[in-house]
């Protein structure tokens, strides 16, 4: 029998490869990606993750044991959108307003996957030389650092304990939570937030 997260891993392969692709894969790959667009991908995060964390907080009881205090990307993303001199994008704290605890179990698969691709994305912009000079002040592509592994541990238990008996119910909500950071990357686009807009 399939577990849950070999499940996820699975079955929301084409939407996770569908979002990676669209969120400048190719220019983070051949270290071409712009400031501009750098940005673009930190407003696009600092959306989804702080309408996220807002959601799990509605339901503390259900997700005491994914320890939200230590998983919280929002004051990284500030900091870094803040040392760049952008302007925030409104938050947008309904995306997630009515979602179910377990089906907050799909987005928070999502949203934790984003930390290992984020250790990956940092070091491509390592190789980034209109970015790296950005690094030094930069938070949110750290992650979680040397806690990366045993936190992604902790939340695979944490999930396959409060999700198992909900399996395809979870399964859904991280599909549906890919084409949300889609929607959120495709509404927000460079030009919205540029000093000409």
């Amino acid at each position: 029998m399939t577990n849950l997260l070999e499940r996820l891993r699975q079955e929301t392969r084409p939407l996770h490869e569908q979002t990676e692709q669209l969120f400048y894969t190719e220019a983070l790959r051949d270290g071409t990606l712009s400031v501009a667009a750098y940005s673009h991908l930190l407003q696009t995060h600092l959306v989804f993750h702080q309408a996220l964390e807002k959601a799990i907080d509605r339901h503390n009881e259900f997700f005491r044991d994914y320890e939200p205090e230590i998983r919280r990307k929002t004051p990284w993303l500030l900091a870094d959108l803040a040392y760049l001199k952008e302007t925030l994008p409104a938050p947008r704290h309904d995306l997630f307003a009515d979602w179910s605890p377990v089906a907050l179990l799909g987005g928070a698969y999502v949203g934790e996957g984003s930390m290992l691709g984020g250790t990956v994305i940092g070091r491509m912009l390592q190789q980034n030389e209109a970015v790296k000079p950005l690094l030094a002040h930069g938070r949110f592509y750290q992650g979680y650092g040397s806690a990366l592994g045993s936190n992604w541990k902790k939340f695979g238990a944490f999930l396959t304990q409060q999700g198992t008996s909900h399996a395809d119910e979870v399964v859904a909500a991280a599909d549906e939570t890919f084409r949300v950071y889609q929607s959120i990357f495709l509404a927000n686009s460079p030009a919205v937030f540029s000093p000409a807009a």
